[in-house]
């Protein structure tokens, strides 16, 4: 009997518990580039998932992730949580990856279109290095 006089409490407190968001989902993978040049230590990793789908606009961003670098070096792994309701059936999207220095200037950039793989595949991005 005093078992059953629990039940209440406890399904009220699972009412309070926020639920996680279904279509949250992570998009990991990582970055490097073919040289064997070390990234100066206060470098940036961006990590932008876009719809690509219209030719004469700009991309939009569904998601971006910055990573400080803090010393690591390529290959450079990612995770980018996206909200899978954002992604339509019939559109394009892509995954880009740049390094920016400690000043913001661009050192290494992705130069080919990735596509947004499935959920729960990962990615591997090429950079390449930027002229100045």
């Amino acid at each position: 009997m005093r078992a059953l006089s629990i039940i209440p409490l406890l399904a009220g407190l699972a009412a309070c518990v926020p639920m996680s968001d279904s279509n949250e989902t992570m998009l990991t993978g990582t970055v490097t580039y073919r040289e064997r040049i070390a990234l100066p230590p206060d470098s940036r990793l961006i990590v932008t998932i876009s719809d690509v789908s219209l030719m004469d606009a700009p991309s939009v961003t569904i998601a971006q992730n910055q990573i400080t670098t803090a010393g690591q070096q390529v290959p450079i792994s990612f995770a980018v949580s996206y909200d899978r309701a954002r992604i339509q059936p019939g559109r394009s999207y892509a995954v880009s990856a740049r390094i920016l220095d400690k000043k913001g200037q661009l050192a290494w950039i992705t130069d080919t279109r990735n596509p947004l793989p499935p959920p729960g595949q990962s990615i591997e991005l090429w950079l390449v290095q930027a002229r100045r």
